[in-house]
């Protein structure tokens, strides 16, 4: 590929996936509000969002990795970040820096949405637990098969 299709279509991959994240900024953060307000009926629409708009960002993320295996660089932001310099773009740099820098974000409030959803399991659990008088050890399918790998270490009783 010639240095200025490069350009443009790896270009034409950052701005798209640039797009793909500023909607889904907005989509995390009501995803934590959804979280933190305990509705389920927000927390399904914004969900909803949230897959619609990651199967919009996939193509060109996947698109931008085979642009950098072909410029013989690593897939990912490492890659880019040095397909980037190599290309010496100011344009493409500044955009590339507002996409990783908008990526990172985008993780922390992922992974921070991944904790709230964990921390209401953990409490609706011990909830349930408070309501019906068991331990959250106490499930009905414990972990005992899985301790021991198959269904013939438990025995249900002897003829």
């Amino acid at each position: 590929m010639q240095p200025d299709q490069l350009i443009k279509a790896f270009s034409a991959t950052v701005q798209a996936s640039l797009h793909s994240l500023q909607t889904l900024e907005p989509i995390l953060r009501a995803e934590q509000t959804a979280l933190l307000s305990r509705d389920p009926e927000l927390l399904t629409g914004v969900v909803r969002d949230k897959v619609a708009t990651l199967q919009q960002l996939e193509p060109s993320v996947q698109a931008r990795d085979r642009l950098q295996g072909s410029a013989g660089v690593c897939a990912g932001i490492e890659g880019g970040d040095r397909l980037v310099a190599m290309l010496g773009q100011e344009a493409l740099a500044r955009d590339w820096a507002q996409l990783t820098q908008l990526a990172k974000t985008i993780a922390e409030l992922n992974d921070r949405n991944g904790r709230l959803a964990a921390q209401g399991q953990h409490m609706t659990r011990e909830a349930l637990g408070i309501l019906t008088g068991r331990s959250p050890n106490d499930d009905t399918y414990s972990g005992l098969r899985r301790r021991f790998g198959d269904t013939a270490s438990c025995s249900f009783g002897r003829a």
